[in-house]
């Protein structure tokens, strides 16, 4: 791709990340192009539909979770598992109303959902080393697997509010609450105790 054409992508993906957060999934892919600065044309030589703009996005997504896990994956099997769950929520938050398409199994595009599915399973082959892992040390619980992470991950997306009120928890705290089920019950027992000495 050459670097204009590279840089009317970033542009574009850039825009509807914007537009999406703003006004949901349903804006214009006029709206997309003007905030970009681009003509229709330029939009949809890049993309030529709008579910493959949110598919763009979405990869963005598991790319940077690609990069995450590597980086984490010289850590302890249960610090590294806790590390790329939480970096997975954060990047939820990064796109929330993308992110509720993730458990809309009624959408009716068949472009959408195929290309989800596939983005579904590279993320499981991305997450199964880390889970695996953690497994095979003893410190989850020896039923855990990938597909479990996975699900938990995608309620996590969808459950928490889009705009939290005041008092809420946020998704850190439900995080918490999911990784506290998910240790082993000495593992459990240890960061217990870890968190009385803080």
């Amino acid at each position: 791709m050459r670097a204009d054409a590279a840089r009317n992508r970033a542009r574009i993906v850039a825009a509807a990340r914007e537009a999406f957060a703003e006004t949901g999934i349903d804006v214009g892919v006029e709206e997309i192009a003007r905030r970009a600065g681009v003509g229709m044309g330029t939009l949809y030589r890049r993309f030529p539909t709008k579910e493959s703009l949110v598919l763009a996005i979405f990869e963005e997504h598991v790319d940077a979770l690609a990069v995450y896990a590597a980086e984490v994956a010289s850590l302890q099997p249960l610090p590294a598992l806790e590390a790329y769950m939480l970096r997975a929520c954060q990047e939820m938050d990064a796109d929330r109303g993308l992110m509720h398409l993730l458990a809309d199994h009624g959408r009716p595009d068949l472009e959408l959902r195929l290309g989800l599915d596939g983005l579904r399973r590279r993320s499981g082959e991305i997450l199964e080393p880390l889970v695996t892992r953690a497994r095979e040390a003893g410190v989850v619980r020896a039923d855990l697997s990938t597909g479990d992470v996975a699900v938990l991950l995608r309620m996590l997306a969808v459950a928490i509010p889009t705009e939290p009120q005041p008092g809420d928890h946020d998704r850190a705290h439900f995080l918490e609450l999911v990784l506290g089920g998910l240790r082993h019950q000495d593992a459990r027992a240890s960061h217990a105790r870890g968190r009385q000495g803080w």
